[in-house]
């Protein structure tokens, strides 16, 4: 007998908790589910379109060769990810190789200073700026962007 508890409609199945499956339309996730569906198809944007082949591209801070689709290449930010108004901005993020943006924690100061010389220190100025605003993230938003992105990467 299935018996549904109190707390976060989740069911007991012999006496085993189970959770409630991921749900399959992106009007029915949360926040949480949408930016985990949106954060790899923005990184795949972000190296694909840094990259001349659509296979390689190079780290942003030391130049590295980085094959996309390896655990080597990642997207890495100028400014955290933490910060939720700059996470998803793509004058924020580049693609990295594994050693500059883990071990090295991203390499900010070259970062920085590539970012300047890429896209202007009036942009990166606001990037700065704009980290630090108050943010919520908007459901309506986050489906659209999972939107763009999948069908700028299909095409």
């Amino acid at each position: 007998m299935i018996q549904t508890t109190h707390h976060h409609y989740n069911k007991v199945y012999m006496g085993r908790e189970m959770k409630k499956k991921n749900p399959r339309k992106l009007e029915d996730k949360n926040v949480s589910q949408l930016q985990k569906k949106l954060w790899p198809l923005f990184a795949l944007y972000i190296k694909t379109t840094h990259s001349v082949d659509g296979e390689w591209c190079n780290c942003f801070t030391c130049d590295k060769p980085v094959k996309i689709g390896t655990a080597e290449c990642q997207a890495g930010h100028f400014i955290s990810r933490s910060y939720s108004p700059v996470k998803y901005d793509e004058d924020n993020v580049r693609p990295q190789c594994s050693t500059c943006n883990g071990y090295g924690n991203g390499k900010p100061i070259e970062f920085e200073r590539r970012l300047k010389l890429q896209i202007g220190d009036d942009k990166v100025e606001l990037l700065k700026a704009t980290a630090t605003n108050r943010w919520k993230w908007d459901k309506l938003i986050l489906i659209d962007m999972i939107q763009n992105y999948k069908e700028q990467l299909s095409s």
